[in-house]
Order: structure tokens, then sequence, then C-alpha cells
């Protein structure tokens, strides 16, 4: 049975599918779920799944990450909230290495302040989602 955070990512797939079909750039790019990072974990010495990359489809290279979304769902106040500052230093970590990355904050259970950081930090609430990625997809 999927969780809540399954049913959130799989919304944000569904929106990242619909704006690049609708933008004309299914050709150019590919949308997958759990990708494994190219680059590991920043905290962690070890491998990492990104919730949904999108590849760069090439007719010469391998599809190359282009753009990393990491999912945080939290229903109510819990452990989420610590686990987005990992999720903050992964991102970071991923755009210095030369990939796109945000991290997509969904439900009610991050606090006022815990979601004023995380919109500094450059995290996007879902409720903002596909403006933020209608303007990044924007050629």
């Amino acid at each position: 049975m999927p969780s809540a955070g399954d049913d959130f990512r799989d919304r944000v797939k569904g929106l990242v599918e619909k704006v690049i079909r609708e933008k004309g750039l299914s050709q150019k790019y590919r949308v997958e779920v759990e990708y494994p990072s190219p680059h590991g974990s920043a905290i962690r010495e070890q491998g990492r799944k990104v919730d949904i990359a999108v590849l760069v489809l090439s007719d010469k290279d391998e599809p190359r990450p282009y753009l990393f979304l990491e999912c945080k769902w939290q229903a109510g106040r819990g452990t989420a909230e610590d686990k987005i500052f990992r999720a903050a230093e992964e991102a970071r970590r991923d755009r210095l290495l030369g990939v796109h990355s945000v991290v997509v904050l969904g439900g009610e259970g991050f606090g006022p302040k815990m979601r004023r950081w995380a919109l500094t930090e450059g995290f996007v609430h879902e409720r903002f989602l596909e403006a933020w990625l209608e303007e990044f997809f924007n050629q």
C-alpha cells in the first residue's frame, strides 16, 4: 500500500511530465523515479537515490542528469523537519556538481518557521511547483 509520501512523489512526477509534455520537450527529457545519484550522499559516504530525476536525452551520449527533485511530505508534526536540513545539503552539493536540484515540500505538517526557512533556501512548496517548473523549462 503506497504511503502519503509515495503519493506525493507520484503527483510531483506527474506534474513534471505534464509541464515537459505541454512545452513540447518530451523528445529532449525523460523523467525517472528513485534515480541513483552519481554524486552519492553529501552527508553520509554511501549511495543515494533521488526521488525524481529529469534526464537530458542525447543521440550521442547516455542520458545525463539535468534536474533532481527531492520530495518531502509531512502531514503532521514529526521528523521530516529534521530531514529537510539534509535535503538542503544534498541539493546544494548537486548544484555544485552541475545538476540543478530542488526540494519540493508538501503537506501541512511543516511549521511556519520551517516553511519560511525552506523557501529562503530555494525549496519549492507544492502549491507553486507548476509555475516554478514552467519557468524552469522556459526555453
